[in-house]
């Protein structure tokens, strides 16, 4: 990174947090957590404002033309901006695809069917601008890892420090993917949502705040678009397959309670925040 960067990183962040804690103060956006402690919520907004910053800024330093700047802005603004609407007014009293889906189906447009249907328009125009001019296919792979990626941080947010650990997990693929390849410096825009990652985790752990849909939308979607970019197609398409099998596999069963029956899930559970 240059100095004008590390400003411009260092002016995001300020933008972001700051332009957050007024967002939530004026809007009294505060809700019980699963300890019945009233806190903020959507404190993920702190990413996408300033997310949208940076790389809106990185777009037009690196040229209108560039591609790559661009999608992350897309996908920080639209998943975003999604699980804000959640956030704000989704319905909790429908839960999962089918039931999404379903009420679709009865003509009620739920928060997470718009989410979905969104999400599934944002992932393939990323896709697209990520493989051009490559083979369809790819950008069906990449817009699926995407999508996929989005909503696993999701469902991870039931509990302090989950989601972030889960992005920690992704960054630290890419990370020593790129290190094996000496190219650090090519994924300066995931570095730059890391930055906002490192700020939120210990208030998220700590049961301080709540990332909210926003926050764990938009890093899962800025994760799946960076694993869209570095990883091989191999590695994309067994991801893929993972995260649909996880996806079916959380349509069915509570992630929380099989956390709680397993000793080592429960173990590393309660490393990373507070229960």
């Amino acid at each position: 990174m240059t100095w004008p960067e590390y400003l411009l990183l260092l002016l995001a962040l300020a933008f972001g947090f700051g332009g957050t804690a007024w967002f939530v103060n004026r809007f009294a956006l505060y809700r019980l957590n699963f300890q019945g402690k009233r806190i903020p919520v959507a404190t993920g907004l702190a990413f996408v404002l300033g997310g949208e910053f940076f790389y809106a800024s990185e777009w037009l330093i690196q040229g209108i033309h560039s591609s790559l700047a661009a999608v992350y802005f897309l996908v920080t603004l639209g998943f975003g901006g999604l699980g804000l609407l959640d956030d704000l007014g989704g319905d909790r009293s429908v839960g999962g695809f089918r039931g999404h889906f379903r009420m679709l189906a009865k003509r009620k447009l739920t928060t997470g069917a718009a989410k979905a249907l969104g999400g599934g328009v944002l992932s393939l125009t990323a896709g697209v601008l990520i493989t051009l001019p490559h083979h369809w296919g790819y950008a069906l792979v990449a817009a699926l890892l995407i999508a996929l990626s989005a909503n696993t941080l999701n469902l991870l947010d039931l509990r302090p420090g989950r989601c972030l650990f889960g992005f920690f997990v992704g960054v630290g693929v890419i990370f020593f993917l790129l290190l094996g390849q000496h190219s650090l410096l090519s994924g300066l825009l995931l570095w730059a949502a890391v930055a906002f990652a490192l700020i939120l985790l210990p208030l998220d752990s700590g049961g301080a705040v709540m990332l909210g849909d926003t926050g764990s939308n938009a890093f899962g979607a800025v994760l799946g678009v960076a694993g869209a970019i570095y990883l091989p197609l191999g590695w994309q398409i067994a991801l893929v397959i993972v995260l649909v099998l996880f996806h079916i596999w959380c349509e069915r069963y509570s992630l929380s309670r099989a956390i709680e029956n397993t000793p080592w899930l429960r173990f590393l559970d309660r490393k990373l925040g507070v229960r």
